[in-house]
This record gives structure tokens, C-alpha cells and sequence, in this order.
């Protein structure tokens, strides 16, 4: 993924806001609206966790804005809970903006609770308080506001309401007063630790709440504060309580603050019966989980997204900039002043020759793969928006159960389709050991990644919807039986499934396009660098007769066993530097001809179930090991080549 950042200039900056919040409570949509255009995705230090940095709109770049991750809590188990933590204590905000939904406030109310022990000066936004309406939830926020002692908003994000009361409270914001304390025993060895520490430290109760629970960033704070003794010492006093406790001590932690949640929402929230009923959301709500009517929707979108992704992007598109914009004038052009300049043959075909930066890997990266993935970034952020997946992943919870996974597994593999690293990386929010070995062995078996999408959509666009279908049948058949018997050879316990629905919402055209515009800056800043990159490897190989050695070793197994032209060989060769550019290679290969209707689906299924990309493997060492890496690899391989040989001899019998 990407790491690169809004170039800040941090003498200007005189206030840091952060956003917080639980997760799908439309942060992004508030800080699209609070900070404009002028903004930067990047990775967290260290992780594949996206942040967005801004500029608060009329600040003259001295209010900086930060969105953290959609966690639960701050007693940091999942990545995104680290991450938000470490930015809590890394940047000191001197403003946190926590947005909470209004249907759910004791969801929120933890994380305020825990704001409270770090001492931060806080507002408090309930957002999407129309749907709470529609629900007979009423809020009495003037009285939050004054319990609470902080300001309390109220908005309907999607809408721009409420923006404008918000701007004008973030001056207003001042630290919760909240009076609560937790179990007795646990006072006691709070008092007793703060004792070994002596001299207070920065945010010292938020920091012990969190090193009670176990918590890795705050236990680093203090090993690195106190002396090595003394840190011993307070672990011991951890593992004494942790045995004098009748539950985990986060269990206490976390019903002690809801015991005082609860009495303060009791006092302000008022429920009546349903106001409004949306009978078209009620009926769409029910039919996309439906057992059966629920697949047949499913099939819907998934030939909507062929339509818009396949035939709008990888044909229309493509096609005027491939043949059109590409093939008439940027390259015609760019050789002729190359052939003007008096430059060495080499040079002049490292740039426009047949693996030229020119004419090979940006004619790759921008006439055919980015109009598809400008169109498959909007279909996915249609249905992200929507609520959608979480209604997706409800529907298919049983049918992978089969192959030893939950349903909430669905939502690394559909962060697949987008890029297979970073999906690997969200593994890490599944519960067990035996669902992220899975999860990542499929990543790295069948789930394409956008820009592969994108390549494969071109290609099978220029065919017919039924090869695209055959793909798509052999692709997903092979996902599910290689789960499922790896469900049955790995061992470890299933996780229980639970996942919160939101309500169905019609998509924020101005936020589908801030998240589209966010990715695809990804996409020119990362992905196009690699496309160079792998043009400049083929280009050495070429000239220094390699990739003629490596044609050659492979033209038996290509040519004998999947039926292909032996040119073909150099397809797969890519393929070990990125999967996606391994397939541009063989919509090179459709473009002269060399390969007939079922050639491109033999062809389109083996690359798709070839080994990972380098990115994704070194992901796969980091997160699992390399030893389960190398086997993943090990299987992967000779599996898709398999594959491929039964799809051709069955297409051979049956042609398309």
C-alpha cells in the first residue's frame, strides 16, 4: 500500500483535531465535510492501516484534522484500535471529535468514558439522529450537554446538516465530567502503581486503564519510563489482581464504565414507538439477507458490476483510451521525439521499444487498467456506502461455515478485490488462528485484486459476458473447495459470528467521490511505480537473454499442459512480480492475436489462482511466517496450473 502524507508544515499547525468513533458512523463523511478537498490517505507507520490527514476548511492550514480508525474501544486488541490509540498519545489532540450514531449511543459512550480517563477535551456528535428519529429514539442533547459538560451536536452527516453547529463548538470543547470510579480492587492497585511511578506521567490514567487491560502501547510507555525493577513490579501487581478478579480485568474495566453509562443514558434518551417506516428499506433489508431471494440479489449486483466495471470501463473506456488517446497520439508522438533525439538504441527502446516505460507500462497503467479501476473504486464505494457487506456477510455466514470461516470473514476477502496485502493484513481482526490461515491461504489462491480485476474485465469484456461467467464459476469453485478442505486439515476452534447491521442508506455522492479520489491517488503513487519497475526487469531480462532462458523453461508447461501459445510463458514470468501484470501481459498477447476464446479463459483462471505478488508474500511471512508462506506457495502453483489444464480439456470438449 501507500505511505505518503499531506506535507505538512508543522510550525504553522496550532491545533490538532482527531476524529474517533466505532465503526460505519460516518467519520469519513464529517471529515469530508470539515476539511474540504485539501486532503492525503496514508498508511500508519509500520502498518496497512489507512489515516486521513486535512486541513480544517478557513484555518490557512493551522488546524490540521485527523480520521483514526472505526475502533470499539482503546483497550487495543485489533490493528485499528492500536492504530487509533497510538495517534491519541503520538499527536495529544488538542481536540477529540468523537461522533457517535444516535441509535446506539452506549457503543459510543465507552469510547467517551475512556476519552475522559486520558483527560482530552472532547465534543460529542450524534450522527444520523433522522434514522434514530425514524426509530422513535428521542435525545434530549441540551441535557447530555450539560451532565456531560462538553458540547454535544447534533447532525445528519450525508445531509450537511448540523456541519455548521459543529465548526462553531470545536472551540468550545473541554474535558468530560464524569465522576466514576471502577471496582474497588482495582482503585487499589491503580493507587499502588502510581506509587512505583512517582512522578506523574502525561495522561497517567488513561495509561494505566489501558496497561490493566494488557494493552501492548501503554505497557511500552512505562517499560521505557521506569526503571527495569520497577516495571516488574507493576506487572507482578497486574498478575496478582488479574487472579483475585472473578472475570479478565477488561471485563471489569469495561462493565464497570457501562454500569455508569447506562445511568447517564437513562436520564436522556427517550424511546417511543416508530415514528416512520421506510417500506421500501424494510422490504430491500429483509430480501437481501432472504436465504434464497438473498443470492438472487447477489447475482444482481455482481452483473451490475460487470456492466458498469466490465463493459462501461474495460470496454468503453479503455477502448478510447488504449486506441484513441494512447494509440493515436500520446505514443505516436512520444517515438517520433524519441527518434528525434540522438540517443543510443538502448535507451531509446527502454522508453518506446516492446518493453518501453512509455510504451508498455504506462500504455498499461492509464489507457487500460485506471478507467477500470476509477469505475470498480465507485461500485465498491456504492455498496460499501450503502451497508451492503455487512448485510453480504450476514448472508453467506452459513454457506461458510462449511468451510471453516464466519461471516464476518467476508469483509477481508471483498478488502481483496481492492488490494491482496492489505486484506491480508485485516486478517488480524478475525478471532481465530485457524479463520486468518484460511483466509490468507484463499487471498493468495483466487480473490484478484483491483487492478488484476481490472486487466481480466478488459479482456473478457472483448469476449463475451459467458466467458466472464466461466471465469468467474471456476475462480469461486476453486475458493470453496480448497476452504473447505483446508477447514477440514487445519485444526483450531470456529469463531462465533456477530456483527452489527446499519440501517440501508442511500450512498453520499460527495463522499464516494472523496474515497475514490483517495484511491486513486493510491493507485497513481504505488501501483503505476511497479508497473516501471516491472518494465525495467523485462527490459534487462530481455537484453540480457534471461527472459529468452525463462520463456523456454516454462513453454512446456505452458504450451503441453495449458494448451497456449508458448509466448505465453512470459505472461506467467510477470506474474511473479505482480498478478495483475501478469495478466496485462496476456491482454498483450489478446491484442495480437495469439489467443482464441478459450485460450484467454485458460489463461485468465491459471493467473488468477497463481502465486501471490511479492507484496503479498512478503505480507503472508510477516503475518503468518514463512513457513506457512512457502507452503502456500508451495500449493498454490502446481494447483493453478492443474486447474488450468482441466479447463482446457474441458473446453476443448465443450468450446464457448
Amino acid at each position: 500500500m501507500h505511505n505518503h502524507g499531506l506535507p505538512l508544515k508543522t510550525e504553522k499547525i496550532k491545533k490538532k483535531i482527531v476524529l474517533v468513533g466505532n465503526p460505519n458512523v460516518g467519520k469519513s463523511v464529517i471529515f469530508n465535510h470539515l476539511t474540504g478537498k485539501y486532503v492525503t490517505v496514508s498508511n500508519y507507520p509500520g502498518t496497512t492501516v489507512e489515516i486521513y490527514r486535512g486541513f480544517l476548511k478557513g484555518s490557512g492550514e493551522n488546524v490540521l484534522v485527523i480520521d483514526s480508525p472505526g475502533v470499539q474501544s482503546l483497550l487495543a486488541r485489533t490493528e485499528d484500535e492500536k492504530v487509533t490509540v497510538s495517534i491519541l498519545l503520538e499527536e495529544d489532540p488538542d481536540v477529540v471529535v468523537l461522533i457517535a450514531d444516535a441509535k446506539n449511543l452506549k457503543r459510543a459512550f465507552l469510547l467517551l468514558f475512556e476519552l475522559k480517563l486520558f483527560n482530552f477535551p472532547t465534543v460529542l456528535v450524534l450522527n444520523m439522529w433522522d434514522e434514530a428519529k425514524m426509530r422513535g429514539i428521542e435525545i434530549d442533547e441540551k441535557k447530555l450537554s450539560s451532565l456531560l459538560g462538553i458540547p454535544v451536536i447534533k447532525t445528519v452527516a450525508i445531509h450537511g446538516r448540523g456541519i455548521r453547529e459543529l465548526f462553531m463548538s470545536v472551540e468550545k470543547a473541554s474535558v468530560p465530567e464524569i465522576d466514576f470510579s471502577f471496582d474497588k480492587k482495582i482503585e487499589k492497585v491503580i493507587k499502588d502503581i502510581k506509587k512505583i511511578i512517582k512522578e506523574p506521567i502525561e495522561r497517567e490514567r488513561g495509561i494505566l486503564h489501558l496497561f490493566l487491560s494488557g494493552e501492548k502501547i501503554s505497557e511500552e510507555r512505562l517499560k521505557n519510563k521506569l526503571k527495569e525493577k520497577d516495571f516488574k513490579r507493576i506487572l507482578k501487581i497486574r498478575e496478582d489482581l488479574e487472579k483475585i478478579l472473578p472475570e479478565p480485568i477488561e471485563f471489569v474495566l469495561i462493565s464497570d464504565i457501562n454500569k455508569n453509562v447506562q445511568k447517564i443514558l437513562d436520564g436522556v434518551i427517550v424511546k417511543r414507538e416508530k415514528i416512520y417506516k421506510n417500506k421500501i428499506t424494510e422490504f430491500l433489508d429483509k430480501f437481501m439477507i432472504h436465504p434464497f431471494w438473498g443470492y438472487i440479489f447477489l447475482g444482481f449486483v455482481l452483473f451490475l458490476l460487470y456492466e458498469f466495471v466490465g463493459v462501461l470501463g474495460a470496454g468503453v473506456f479503455v477502448d478510447f483510451l488504449e486506441n484513441k488517446v494512447f494509440g493515436k497520439f500520446i505514443n505516436p508522438f512520444i517515438i517520433k521525439i524519441f527518434n528525434l533525439l540522438p540517443l543510443p538504441s538502448v535507451i531509446k527502446e527502454f522508453f518506446v521499444g516492446e518493453f518501453g516505460v512509455f510504451t508498455m507500462a504506462l500504455t498499461y497503467g492509464l489507457a487500460i487498467i485506471f478507467p477500470v479501476i476509477i469505475t470498480f473504486f465507485i461500485a465498491f464505494g456504492i455498496l460499501e456506502d450503502s451497508g451492503y457487506f455487512p448485510r453480504l456477510a450476514t448472508l453467506l455466514n452459513n454457506f461458510f461455515k462449511k468451510i471453516g470461516l464466519s461471516g464476518r470473514a467476508v469483509l477481508p476477502m471483498l478488502l481483496g478485490l481492492g488490494c491482496d496485502t492489505m486484506a491480508t493484513v485485516t486478517t488480524r481482526t478475525l478471532e481465530t488462528k485457524k479463520e486468518k490461515i484460511i483466509v490468507t491461504f484463499l487471498l493468495a489462491l483466487g480473490i484478484p485484486c483491483s487492478a488484476q480485476m481490472g486487466v481480466i474485465m478488459a479482456l473478457m469484456s472483448g469476449v463475451s459476458f459467458s466467458a466472464f461467467l466461466i471465469w468467474a464459476f471456476a475462480i469461486s469453485f476453486n475458493i470453496l473447495l480448497v476452504g473447505f478442505l483446508a477447514s477440514k486439515i487445519i485444526k483450531g476452534k470456529e469463531s462465533f459470528f456477530l456483527m452489527e447491521i446499519p440501517p440501508l442508506r442511500v450512498p453520499s455522492f460527495q463522499n464516494i467521490l472523496f474515497k475514490t479520489m483517495a484511491r486513486l491517488e493510491w493507485y497513481l503513487k504505488e501501483v503505476i511505480p511497479i508497473f516501471i519497475l516491472g518494465t525495467a526487469i523485462l527490459f534487462i531480462m530481455d537484453k540480457t537473454h534471461i527472459l529468452a532462458r525463462l520463456e523456454d523453461l516454462f513453454k512446456p508447461v505452458v504450451k503441453n499442459i495449458l494448451g497456449l501459445p508458448k509466448e505465453a510463458a512470459i505472461g506467467f514470468i510477470m506474474g511473479f512480480l505482480r498478478r495483475d501484470y501478469g495478466a496485462a501481459g496476456f491482454y498483450r498477447l489478446k491484442e495480437m492475436g495469439l489467443l482464441n476464446v478459450s485460450q484467454l479463459i485458460v489463461s485468465m483462471v491459471t493467473i488468477t489462482l497463481f502465486i501471490p505478488c511479492i507484496a503479498n508474500f512478503l505480507i503472508i511471512i510477516k503475518e503468518r511466517g514463512l513457513k506457512t508462506a512457502v507452503y502456500i506457495s508451495l500449493f498454490i502453483i502446481p494447483y493453478a496450473v492443474f486447474i488450468g489444464f482441466i479447463i482446457r480439456i474441458i473446453l476443448e470438449k465443450w468450446p464457448v
